[in-house]
């Protein structure tokens, strides 16, 4: 997908969204109530800010319920990963990657793009109320972002000189993709 397409796809994902959720009733709780309640476990009280953040940039978060919210949270975890896959592409045409580099990024494009798959059947799943599926399918979607870290990690990035490893130039994305799918996971187990 060329990634002039990927502000178009984000827009459609946010206002299908919005649009989903402008039927329901006003919501009894806020966006911040709700990541309150779903980031609660001590775990994940960390993702409370990021939740809110997030969430509230969304266009009818703020009118949304707890299941409103959890299907923009898994239309912006969609979002995010279809960005991630354009971003690994972009930094594929980019030359100077060691081959440890360019093995690490074709992994991330393949997990990323695998995910893609499994982020529709979460959608289904939350759609038809399966949340246990749902959960399961979102499992599937964060380890992408898990495992493209991991691709980096091996992938020697050290100087010659033995100095530390560059950063992965994946780590911002992949942070990001792991936090909006644990917050719409959160968002749904709190549901049940």
């Amino acid at each position: 997908m060329a990634a002039s397409a990927v502000p178009f796809i984000i827009l459609l994902l946010v206002l299908l969204a919005a649009a989903g959720t402008r039927a329901s009733p006003p919501a009894s709780e806020t966006v911040e109530q709700i990541c309150a309640r779903a980031t609660s476990s001590g775990a994940h009280r960390d993702l409370a800010p990021f939740c809110v953040s997030s969430l509230q940039a969304a266009p009818g978060s703020s009118g949304a319920d707890a299941r409103g919210l959890a299907a923009i949270a898994t239309n912006l975890t969609l979002a995010n990963y279809t960005a991630a896959v354009a971003t690994v592409k972009a930094l594929q045409r980019r030359s100077g990657w060691s081959a440890a580099e360019r093995g690490a990024l074709a992994t991330c494009r393949a997990r990323y793009i695998e995910a893609l798959n499994v982020v529709h059947s979460a959608v289904h799943a939350l759609a038809k109320g399966r949340l246990d599926d749902y959960a399961a399918d979102m499992g599937v979607v964060r380890k992408a972002a898990t495992d493209c870290d991991g691709a980096f990690g091996g992938a020697g990035n050290s100087s010659e000189s033995g100095a530390a490893p560059a950063a992965s130039p994946m780590r911002k994305v992949n942070r990001d993709a792991v936090d909006l799918t644990t917050v719409a996971t959160l968002i749904v187990r709190a549901l049940e």
